[in-house]
């Protein structure tokens, strides 16, 4: 008996292990990129990166088939390029900062940007869609609901955004595991599989 529970807790040891292993590879990746050119960029491109907080190693592991944890769209104003997007931090509100920022070596090891085929007057009614939910200043959705527009999460701010300016995504909900539970979420790469979606960048 007391065999059993030593292999038990071998194993136990042994998965922990390995996970926080892969966990410290995972966060610590100093892969270098290009930031591209701003004039490349348009006003309702989005852009996906890889963070490396803890969350984004658990939506890596979660959809281990998309290099990408992470989602935002693209506001230019007077030529500079903005990211609106919805993060876990210090207040939890959503987040607007320079392209620049949001790809801070610190926070991300890779991106993408992907242009839609819709019109750039539509795409404009898309981004002032996301500025509102930045100024009413929404909350980051801890419980990854997407029945409440007070609080979102990183894809659920792109899907309103995209339905309040009259288009519907049709994006399908996966599960995402943590300590706590399971929650239905949309995944980043969701958007990547659709094809009014291309990849730019």
């Amino acid at each position: 008996m007391n065999i059993i529970k030593n292999i038990g807790y071998f194993l136990i040891v042994l998965l922990l292990g390995s996970s926080l292993f892969y966990y410290l590879r995972f966060i610590n990746t100093n892969q270098s990129f290009k930031i591209v050119n701003f004039k490349n960029l348009q006003n309702g491109d989005l852009i996906l990166r890889c963070g490396k907080s803890t969350g984004s190693y658990l939506v890596h592991l979660a959809d281990k088939t998309s290099e990408y944890t992470h989602i935002g769209i693209i506001a230019i104003e007077k030529g500079t390029p903005y990211v609106i997007h919805a993060v876990p931090h210090k207040n939890n509100t959503l987040k607007k900062e320079t392209f620049k920022k949001f790809l801070n070596p610190k926070k991300a090891s890779s991106y993408a940007v992907y242009r839609s085929t819709f019109n750039a007057k539509t795409l404009s009614k898309v981004v002032n869609e996301a500025q509102k939910f930045y100024l009413k200043k929404c909350t980051f959705d801890n419980e990854y609901n997407l029945n409440t527009d007070n609080k979102l999460y990183c894809t659920e701010l792109i899907l309103k955004a995209f339905k309040n300016a009259g288009i519907t995504l049709n994006i399908k909900e996966r599960e995402l595991k943590f300590v706590v539970g399971t929650h239905a979420i949309i995944f980043p790469s969701e958007f990547t599989k659709k094809p009014i979606f291309n990849r730019i960048i």
